[in-house]
Order: structure tokens, then C-alpha cells, then sequence
């Protein structure tokens, strides 16, 4: 998985529907166990991408991951692969992290490892462990080009030459969690889950767990 805080993520939190929202989106987080599968499909129209990802987890240490990826019509991933679950290990009161066969490249370094993705409730997604300062809005570097300031304004900045001006989502917090207010101007009212403030990190969904009838 490892798309930390992506800028295509990041699109699909500020361009997802949001016809007849409330003020915020509500938290449909619930505990569950691992086994069972975890989807989800983006969209943002304005460029013309599509993503549809799912992975299923079996009690028999096996998972299935499915990825397609569609950009102006042309299919740029479609992945459908099954393998096996390592390792799963508590690493907080909140987030197990899973440990897959499925072998990853780190695009700066060029060394290969392990695919690690983490679980958060229902939710599977990715998992930094950083301080999050108290506060509705605060100052938080999580990497170079991304970061969080003190007047509410969340950054995704793209390359040395950062111009992301007019181009970055405003966020609050509420309890332990991280909104995003949409872009959309006919829709500014509206917030949609962005993080999950955890013990020693923060939590960001990418896929959920449907809830069992």
C-alpha cells in the first residue's frame, strides 16, 4: 500500500460527492477483526481518474489484493494478486500492523522490502508515529512537502518548487479526528474524514470493512 499522504488520496478526500452532506462527515468506525475485506472506490472527475482497490483477508494467513487504476480512460494498474499474511503484530492499543509476502521497491532508495500495512478499527490504511500537538488546529511536519499550520491549513506540496497556494484544504480537529473541508465551493460547509489521532501516531483510512448485517 505505502501511499502516505499522497496527493491522488488527498484528491479523493476533497472530491468525493458530497450532495446533502451534513457539516461532518460521520465517524462510521467500529471494532471488527482482521478477516474479511476492505474496499474502497475514488473518483475525482476533474481529471479523469478512478481507483478501485480491495483487500481480503482469510483465516488462513492468505489475502487477495485487487488494484486497478484508470487515468483519462487508460487502465494504468490493474493488479489481482493472492499471497500470504506474514505477520500481524500489535503495535499500539489501536493499530495492528500486517505484514505481506508482497515484495515493494522504495522509489528513493531503491531497496526492496516487505509490504506493511496497518489496521485501525475497520479501517486498513497507513500509520505515522509522530506527536500530534492538542489543539483544533496546530503546526505538524510530516514530511518535507507535507504539513499541517497553525491556521488551519493543510499543505501537499508536490517537488522543490512548492506553490500550493489556493490548492490546499483547510482542516480542524475534532476529539481524534482530522477534517478536511472541502474544496468544492458549493459544498465549503462541508468536512470530510481525513485522520485518526491514535496512541503515538496518526492513522490515515484508505480502505474499510463493510459492517456485517
Amino acid at each position: 500500500m505505502k501511499k502516505k499522504f499522497s496527493i491522488i488520496t488527498l484528491l479523493a478526500i476533497i472530491t468525493i460527492s458530497l450532495t446533502g452532506c451534513s457539516k461532518y462527515e460521520k465517524d462510521k468506525s467500529y471494532d471488527t477483526d482482521l478477516y474479511g475485506t476492505y474496499s474502497d472506490y475514488w473518483e475525482a472527475s476533474n481529471i479523469s481518474y478512478s481507483q478501485n482497490e480491495s483487500y481480503t483477508f482469510n483465516a488462513d494467513n492468505t489475502y487477495n489484493h485487487i488494484y486497478k487504476e484508470i487515468m483519462d480512460g487508460n487502465i494504468n494498474n490493474n493488479i489481482d494478486k493472492n499471497g500470504k499474511i506474514l505477520s500481524t503484530e500489535e503495535i499500539s492499543n489501536d493499530i495492528t500492523q500486517i505484514t505481506l509476502d508482497q515484495e515493494i521497491v522504495d522509489w528513493s532508495t531503491g531497496e526492496k522490502s516487505n509490504d506493511i500495512i496497518y489496521k485501525y478499527k475497520n479501517m486498513i490504511g497507513n500509520f505515522l508515529e509522530i506527536e500530534v500537538p492538542k489543539g483544533k488546529t496546530f503546526k505538524l511536519q510530516l514530511s518535507d512537502y507535507v504539513w499541517y499550520d497553525e491556521e488551519g491549513q493543510y499543505h501537499v506540496c508536490n517537488g522543490d518548487d512548492c506553490q500550493c497556494e489556493g490548492s490546499s484544504p483547510k482542516y480542524v480537529r475534532k476529539n481524534n479526528i482530522i477534517y478536511f473541508q472541502s474544496m468544492d465551493e458549493e459544498h465549503k460547509d462541508c468536512y470530510t474524514i481525513g485522520c485518526y489521532i491514535v496512541d503515538d501516531g496518526l492513522f490515515t483510512p484508505e480502505l474499510y470493512k463493510a459492517e456485517e448485517q
